[in-house]
């Protein structure tokens, strides 16, 4: 095709509008291959400030934070401080109810949340025959005939545990007791309630308050995961997300058109990758998260009071950048905790001795491990957040398969471009002009997979798709594919860049006890984040890998590449050598690795 002009790429987001699509009609789409579309998806992207309507957001999430902050000041005592202890451990419990019940990360627009905008985490924990990942496949199958489909008793205990957390909010002097047994229990269930309780955060503050010197478990909680978060961008992995994460920021439809573009892309049309800027600002955001959090814990007045407001500000700036999947909430709350534990008390590390032992385990052990081997630890346990190494996918079903995956139970639609489509037609019903957003939204998964390969390590999707048609005989128009972190919100009810839940052999069967597919009608890509280590033959290697749902990762198209030369090339111009056979080496709780 005849290359485009970034003048021929449409208009970008308005007030309501998502962006105008770059290509003008459907009998054009069609004649373009698979590659060109994410290719012209990709420029399109990286040329705009932004992809979505930013003041519509701001306006949706005002409401949603209003409702928490009507939450915080319900539950709190008003005639003590909101930093006061007692306040806070109230705070700490109603942050876990508000986050479980779908009130906050990964809630509505941000989320890809289009119908049902809160609420749809707590629905999803609370119906039986959901999909579901259970820590302890092997121990659920006691009970349950299919482990990762989420049983009656399963319900139970979330709903148990949900009634625990208010029950202790509504006392005069909350206990933690009950609802750190009911956790480990709904954990074992289903990983996915622990990552939306936000377990390796708020789960750990739980459990030091079952000792008295909790303030100083929380304080090591929350160093650490700043800290391994710092630790954790260090690699090539981090500069691409800064033109990624700051689109769509508060601030960036008041810019000048394409001025994100010019600071943050080297040479855009020609050279899209990081330009010298994102790697300064890359270098500085990890530097600074590893600072800060050693200030916090030195006993200099000036200095620690330097680490949380700079870790307040850090907080700040991660909401003002609308990061996907809307965790604002956990970015207020990291703020509120920041000055509780650092300005308003100094530093010591607990005396329980108990509690040093679940500490060491919890934010050393088990980080460490997590950091060096990443398919091993779920990315939130191992403290690796907001740094480009993500376990993400996509899941592709061809039409033929469509109707048998449907059987899954979900409050929207899986495939979330419809339910864009949906909202925006309503606009439309009432008058709106929205004409342009929902053309988009019908090309939405397009959108996602041309931004996505501004990130280096999911550059070989393209190829994996091309190959997975050649071999099949397939159309491209006839398969649906969406990326993973949307999907996995409907169908596992929550997904904070968690690949882990998906990538495993007991949800693989849950699939096919469910829907019952037929070979060559849905496939899972995975791919799996690169482990630091600066040698060895995996030195900053990207795995890959595409599988038939009824035959697993031991016969899937799959590939791997030194992070070095994905980012070597343009984002749609790599083309990847691919083989046939084993993906894995082998299965750690039922995940691959």
């Amino acid at each position: 095709m005849e290359k485009l002009l970034p003048n021929d790429l449409g208009e970008g987001p308005g007030f309501l509008n998502i962006t105008e699509f770059p290509i003008k009609s459907d009998e054009e789409w069609k004649t373009l291959t698979f590659r060109e579309r994410v290719k012209i998806c990709n420029e399109k992207f990286l040329r705009d400030n932004g992809i979505c309507p930013v003041p519509a957001f701001i306006a949706t999430y005002a409401c949603i934070g209003a409702l928490w902050w009507a939450g915080v000041l319900f539950f709190m005592d008003p005639k003590e401080s909101l930093v006061s202890e007692m306040n806070m451990k109230r705070f700490l419990l109603y942050s876990i109810l508000h986050s479980i019940l779908g009130f906050g990360a990964t809630s509505s627009l941000l989320g890809q949340r289009f119908k049902l905008a809160v609420g749809g985490t707590g629905i999803h924990f609370m119906w039986p025959g959901t999909i579901c990942s259970p820590t302890f496949p092997s121990l659920v199958s006691l009970v349950s005939a299919v482990p990762a489909r989420r049983s009656v008793l399963a319900v139970l205990c979330f709903v148990a545990y949900a009634l625990s957390l208010l029950n202790e909010l509504l006392k005069p002097e909350p206990s933690v007791v009950l609802p750190v047994v009911l956790l480990a229990v709904c954990t074992i269930f289903d990983y996915n309630i622990f990552s939306a309780s936000r377990g390796e955060h708020y789960g750990y503050f739980l459990i030091c308050m079952l000792f008295p010197d909790w303030i100083n478990g929380w304080q090591c909680v929350q160093l650490a995961l700043w800290a391994w978060a710092g630790v954790g961008k260090i690699g090539p992995w981090f500069q691409p997300v800064i033109p990624f994460i700051t689109k769509d920021s508060a601030y960036t439809w008041l810019l000048p058109k394409q001025l994100m573009c010019k600071l943050l892309v080297k040479d855009y049309p020609d050279d899209l990758n990081p330009s010298n800027l994102s790697t300064i600002l890359a270098y500085m955001g990890a530097t600074l998260e590893v600072a800060f959090p050693l200030c916090c814990s030195t006993p200099i007045y000036f200095l620690r009071h330097l680490g949380a407001f700079g870790m307040i500000s850090y907080h700040a700036f991660i909401g003002v950048c609308m990061p996907f999947a809307s965790v604002f909430e956990w970015n207020y709350s990291c703020m509120i905790f920041a000055y509780f534990l650092f300005c308003q008390h100094e530093f010591a590390l607990p005396s329980s001795p108990a509690l040093l032992a679940f500490l060491l385990l919890v934010l050393i052990i088990i980080p460490v491990i997590g950091q060096l081997n990443p398919s091993l630890v779920p990315f939130l346990l191992a403290y690796r957040p907001y740094m480009g190494n993500w376990r993400f996918g996509w899941y592709v079903v061809h039409k033929k398969g469509l109707a048998k995956h449907q059987k899954l139970k979900t409050t929207e639609d899986p495939f979330v471009a419809a339910n864009g489509v949906w909202l925006y037609e309503w606009f439309a019903y009432f008058g709106l002009p929205v004409e342009q957003s929902i053309r988009s939204m019908r090309y939405w998964d397009y959108i996602v997979a041309g931004m996505m390969m501004v990130v280096p390590a999911y550059r070989p999707f393209v190829s994996m798709i091309e190959k997975l048609c050649e071999e099949n005989g397939w159309d491209i128009d006839d398969v649906s594919f969406t990326h993973s972190e949307s999907y996995q919100n409907q169908v596992f009810g929550f997904s904070l860049g968690t690949g882990w839940i998906a990538s495993r052999e007991c949800v693989r069967k849950a699939y096919n006890e469910i829907c019952g597919f037929d070979k060559g009608e849905m496939y899972f890509v995975q791919f799996d984040p690169c482990k630091p280590l600066p040698w060895g033959k995996e030195h900053h290697v990207v795995k890959f890998r595409c599988f038939d749902v009824t035959e697993g990762p031991e016969n899937a198209i799959y590939g791997e590449m030194p992070y070095a030369q994905l980012a070597a090339v343009q984002p749609a111009a790599l083309k990847v050598d691919l083989k046939k056979g084993k993906s894995i080496t082998g299965l750690f709780l039922d995940a691959y690795y």
